[in-house]
């Protein structure tokens, strides 16, 4: 297997670039602000709710956004089991035309850090300045003397996950008003961002916070003619479609990112599931190096998971509004879609997200009014080989190797990443939340 090459085309005035002969195994571009070229990424949700919000990005901040959607792209079109030297791991380059190139070299280790960190595969950015240097992709708001209709320096991100929904309530419970900005690819988790947005506006009228939409899809057409589902660098497109709103807000605003500490550490529950089966989408040491690429772009952001040293359980059994999580219907399933099923979007009940999930209202003593498409407590029990069993096992596992060993936990976390300070601190949170599970899975019969 061979390097692959994706270049970045920024404006309709950009031909790209011509790379030697024989140095990729393949090469493709994708385009950026072709003025509706149909295989342009699709940003125009986000620029138009900038717009209406009058909001301002600044250039530095939209050579992020193209920054982030180029390595979304390569990380969802360029098939691992086809292009991965061992299955896994791919060789990426990456060329992208920027507002000041001298800016984005100096970010350039950093951000090929991020992206192996993140993902497991080898990156090397390419940077180049825009085809016009006279081009601007800031989208300019409509009646620019008016602001956007309230004054906020934080901005919360709003998956229509149960943790971020918590987020938010514990937000406006204390008077504060944030920006809340949702991601989606598809259809699966909006109608449940809709649901939650809806819920919050009923809630606290008051302080009805604005929404954020940022629809981003890529093309298919033309992109190395293969598809990857693991996904491991959406994380970092998220969390710049959050920081590029925060950076227009305040010269000091913070970017929350609603977590329990469980899910943002996500050790490997067993041997066979590192690389493949652990995202660290929320990591301390991932944040921390987002941490440093805001303040190397002078964005303004201070990143922060208030939730890092919490279960899932604790965030729902303290939040500032428990009955009206109880009522409303969030997601958090790693695969909701049950159209072949006959089910619609609804919680498996079976992956990691859903038995944590499961865990957390049993730990807080709430009913979970919910339905999912499989009850993992029947009395018939599970297949354990087959996906209904799987996660259920490898918890089993972890609970077991941590009975076994009492520094097994220690071990495993420090494997992660590193951890600065707090290992300690997340030690005791990954233990209070394996408690937590434990309740759960022991009701589960496996055969």
């Amino acid at each position: 297997m061979g390097k692959i090459a994706l270049i970045a085309r920024v404006g309709s005035e950009d031909p790209g670039l011509t790379l030697p002969n024989n140095t990729y195994q393949k090469e493709a571009n994708v385009s950026f602000f072709y003025h509706g070229n149909k295989n342009d990424v699709s940003l125009h949700a986000f620029t138009h709710s900038l717009k209406q919000l009058k909001l301002e990005p600044s250039e530095i901040a939209m050579d992020l956004l193209v920054v982030a959607c180029t390595m979304y792209a390569a990380d969802t079109r360029i098939s691992r089991s086809h292009f991965g030297e061992d299955g896994w791991t791919r060789v990426i380059d990456l060329f992208i035309p920027v507002s000041d190139v001298t800016v984005w070299n100096d970010q350039r280790n950093n951000l090929q850090n991020i992206f192996k960190f993140l993902t497991g595969d080898i990156w090397t950015l390419h940077f180049r300045s825009r085809s016009n240097d006279q081009l601007k992709l800031c989208p300019k708001g409509i009646y620019k003397k008016y602001k956007m209709p309230y004054v906020t320096d934080t901005v919360c991100l709003f998956s229509g996950g149960m943790d971020s929904f918590i987020g938010a309530i514990n937000l406006l419970g204390q008077g504060i008003r944030p920006l809340l900005v949702g991601h989606s690819k598809s259809g699966d988790v909006s109608p449940f961002q809709e649901k939650c947005g809806d819920a919050l506006t009923v809630a606290y009228p008051q302080l009805v916070p604005e929404r954020i939409y940022a629809f981003v899809k890529i093309p298919k057409n033309d992109l190395f003619d293969s598809e990857e589902h693991t996904e491991r660098g959406r994380s970092f497109l998220f969390l710049t479609l959050g920081s590029i709103c925060a950076s227009t807000l305040n010269s000091a605003s913070t970017l929350i990112v609603p977590e329990n500490g469980m899910i943002s550490l996500n050790i490997p529950l067993t041997p066979l599931r590192i690389g493949s089966h652990s995202t660290r989408t929320t990591h301390p040491h991932y944040f921390m190096l987002m941490q440093k690429l805001f303040d190397g772009l002078n964005l303004g952001v201070h990143i922060r998971n208030p939730y890092q040293f919490k279960t899932k359980g604790e965030m729902l059994r303290e939040c500032l509004n428990v009955p009206l999580v109880a009522q409303t219907e969030t997601m958090s399933c790693s695969h909701p879609s049950g159209r072949y099923e006959g089910m619609g979007n609804r919680h498996c009940g079976y992956c990691v997200p859903c038995i944590i999930r499961q865990a957390a209202y049993s730990a807080a003593g709430i009913q979970d009014q919910f339905p999912y498409r499989k009850n993992i407590r029947t009395p018939a029990g599970l297949v354990s080989s087959k996906a209904e069993g799987a996660d259920i096992l490898a918890f089993k596992y972890m609970i077991g190797k941590s009975a076994q060993n009492p520094n097994y936990i220690t071990a495993a976390i420090r494997n992660t990443g590193p951890l600065g300070e707090f290992v300690d601190e997340y030690i005791d949170v990954y233990k209070r939340s394996l408690r937590e599970v434990d309740h759960l899975v022991s009701q589960v019969r496996l055969r």
